[in-house]
């Protein structure tokens, strides 16, 4: 092996947030979210795109870059890590864009077709046509007790939600602009989204494709790089290029589905809500986030950790675990700041 230096170029956690896994150019790596540390690393020949858990087991979906010539983007591997070995190897016409895995299912996003396998045969179940879908956007749910998948329709600013239980698809007008972000909640019943603009979060109702709640990140354009639910859904937090991680409240959204909240909390809002629509009211009565975490690095993933705290994994080989001040809101203070790579 050279000395040329190891670079990230992949990172996801893994379906209830425990681990997190980093693709580089010269393998993979697993960590522990909480407390942090690196589980195992495993060197491979060849850059490694995605890598992808299935929870804490050894079951793995990686993917290779399009300069790695025995991995190819367009082939993937489920790589079962105990082993040591390739259980199967699943090969596209297209470079993938996306992978995700249940305990059920493996689900594939190429340029505009998903492809839905059996995990347990790897047999392919289903085939769906998206259009294009170059960013490989893609909500699914993790649960057991239902299959929900969300993506963008083919016409502009929809999304399509497929429920595999309930045998029912759907569309809903969910933005203007197309689509940049979808994310479903861990048992499939809420659905966050943004466009390409970047400046509102809308959350919806998968079983009938209601309106929720709309939360505004700001009013500059940005590129929405990831969204998550926290695991009791009273609460969401978005990343952007803007190199801010946003916290909102989801207390209405939990009003409508007739959920009790023991104490809530309410997103800021601004003194000037009272302006009629056609004075700018609507931007006034947005719900701002409560709370914010501030890095400099401006492409990270998130999720919500112990403690009223906020993990941030970065492109630029970066871990942050931040506090959420419940009662005062606003900036949160970064307590561990640790290096990847």
């Amino acid at each position: 092996m050279d000395k040329k230096k190891t670079e990230l170029l992949f990172a996801g956690f893994n379906q209830d947030n425990q681990c997190f896994s980093v693709g580089t150019n010269y393998g993979f790596r697993i960590y522990n979210t909480e407390p942090f540390k690196m589980n195992f690393e495993r060197l491979l020949e060849g850059e490694i795109a995605m890598v992808v858990m299935l929870y804490r087991t050894n079951i793995l979906a990686l993917v290779g870059s399009d300069n790695n010539m025995n991995h190819k983007r367009s082939k993937l591997i489920i790589w079962d890590d105990h082993r040591k070995k390739s259980l199967s190897e699943l090969k596209f016409n297209q470079n993938i864009m996306n992978v995700k895995l249940r305990k059920d299912k493996i689900i594939v996003v190429c340029r505009d077709k998903i492809y839905i396998f059996n995990l347990s045969t790897f047999k392919n179940i289903d085939q769906i046509d998206t259009g294009d879908n170059s960013h490989g956007i893609v909500g699914v749910s993790f649960a057991p007790e239902q299959t929900v998948l969300a993506y963008p329709d083919k016409t502009k600013g929809n999304v399509r939600i497929k429920n595999y239980e309930k045998q029912g698809v759907f569309a809903i007008e969910a933005h203007e602009n197309n689509i940049a972000y979808i994310c479903v909640s861990y048992d499939g019943n809420l659905m966050a989204t943004a466009s390409e603009q970047g400046t509102l979060i809308r959350i919806f109702s998968t079983e009938n494709g209601n309106k929720l709640q709309e939360l505004r990140r700001g009013k500059d354009k940005a590129e929405i790089k990831h969204i998550c639910f926290s695991p009791d859904y009273r609460f969401l937090a978005a990343s952007s290029n803007k190199g801010t991680i946003h916290i909102w409240s989801l207390s209405q959204t939990l009003k409508h589905l007739n959920k009790s909240v023991e104490f809530e909390i309410e997103n800021k809002t601004s003194g000037l809500k009272w302006l009629p629509g056609f004075l700018g009211g609507e931007f006034f009565n947005s719900e701002w986030s409560f709370a914010q975490v501030r890095i400099t690095d401006h492409r990270s993933i998130c999720c919500f950790g112990s403690d009223n705290s906020v993990i941030i994994v970065t492109t630029n080989g970066k871990y942050y675990k931040a506090i959420i001040d419940m009662e005062k809101g606003g900036d949160c203070k970064i307590v561990q700041e640790e290096q990847l790579l």
